[in-house]
């Protein structure tokens, strides 16, 4: 079977990003797809861009629609793709140009409830510099590993319209992590994986992630966790998959939690952190060891910073707030000094080796380790 893949690409204010993202459809040495750009209502330019494109090459289709949100213009995708595989890809992100050939060699030997991932690259905004690699594991049962955590970025993962159709639309009422929503629906459905170890999407990274309402995210990890491992009743087909299970959510929404709050003291919201770490945490600060709080650096806040005016800025604005942040919970100077070892340890590294060069910045870096990580 000659797979035909709908790209689903959502636009609302991003049409200086959708050139690159459409180029690199056009790049693909698979010719059997159709990209439909779904305008939830941008104000910008993006119809005209599409426009352009799709006078072009035919395969690119423009839907536009009043501003609804990211879930629901990928569900007004979803009902107008005819093709029999989709990859829902945001505008800011683009393919690998052998991407589609590589997917469709593995749909060959897989049915409809086989859910295809594959790796996917962080870039910086300009596309000048790969920042990081991240390859997908392979589970021989999604059930429960996807009840901690989503699989990877949206358009990492293939997924057949028939499988598509039982898990039903992105939720949306919820303003993120609607994409785990969606896979913990597939695996309940059914859903199994297989993983090509290539990457063959780029995930843009902006270094700007102020915009990021934190406290938003925590009550969309909340309402995702707490559901996750229950019985849903969105799902339209009988699967033994789709039960309750004994799963404690407790862990998954600590990590949750310290990630958000990497996000909210990264932009300053010191006493709302505060009040939502006291009011979340399931333990008291002093049962918290230093390295706990390492994951407070994370892609969500400034984990891939690490230009020298990344790491400056990081030091000189971003630094203070979580040595704050850390004394008026409670903590003294010296378990204030280990926190923060853990949270910036990579930038401490970058930093000793931009300014001491490769061979003092490596035994500086190891008097840190020393002094730290007992």
């Amino acid at each position: 079977m000659n797979t035909l893949f709908s790209i689903i690409i959502p636009c609302y204010n991003q049409a200086h990003f959708l050139p690159q993202c459409l180029d690199s459809l056009l790049e693909q040495e698979y010719k059997n797809w159709e990209a439909i750009v779904v305008n939830d209502g941008s104000p910008d330019t993006t119809n005209e861009v599409v426009e352009e494109y799709s006078a072009l090459d035919s395969r690119i289709k423009l839907v536009v629609k009043e501003n609804g949100g990211l879930s629901s213009a990928r569900n007004l995708g979803i009902v107008n793709a005819i093709g029999n595989r989709f990859i829902f890809l945001d505008t800011d992100d683009f393919l690998y140009p052998n991407c589609l050939d590589k997917i469709a060699a593995v749909i060959q030997n897989s049915d409809d409830n086989t859910l295809i991932q594959y790796g996917y690259t962080y870039v910086t905004e300009d596309k000048a510099s790969i920042l990081h690699t991240v390859l997908p594991s392979q589970y021989k049962v999604l059930i429960p590993k996807i009840f901690s955590a989503v699989l990877g970025p949206c358009h990492s993962i293939c997924i057949s319209k028939k499988l598509c159709d039982s898990v039903g639309f992105f939720d949306e009422s919820l303003q993120s992590l609607e994409d785990w929503d969606f896979w913990l629906r597939a695996a309940k459905a059914g859903a199994t994986q297989k993983v090509v170890s290539l990457p063959l999407v780029y995930y843009r990274y902006v270094p700007n992630s102020m915009s990021r309402n934190a406290f938003g995210m925590f009550d969309a990890y909340k309402k995702v966790a707490l559901r996750a491992a229950l019985k849903d009743e969105r799902i339209t087909v009988k699967s033994i998959l789709n039960h309750d299970y004994d799963f404690d959510t407790n862990p998954v929404l600590q990590d949750a939690l310290i990630r958000c709050l990497g996000v909210s003291i990264m932009q300053g919201e010191i006493d709302k952190s505060i009040a939502l770490f006291q009011n979340e945490s399931s333990k008291s600060i002093t049962e918290y060891s230093p390295i706990e709080f390492e994951s407070m650096c994370s892609y969500l806040s400034f984990r891939y910073w690490y230009t020298p005016s990344d790491i400056k800025n990081i030091f000189e604005t971003i630094y203070p707030n979580f040595k704050v942040f850390f004394e008026l919970i409670g903590y003294d100077k010296n378990e204030i000094n280990k926190v923060l070892f853990y949270i910036f340890k990579r930038h401490y590294f970058y930093r000793n080796s931009n300014k001491y060069g490769k061979i003092l910045g490596p035994f500086f870096n190891y008097i840190l380790r020393m002094k730290y990580q007992k």
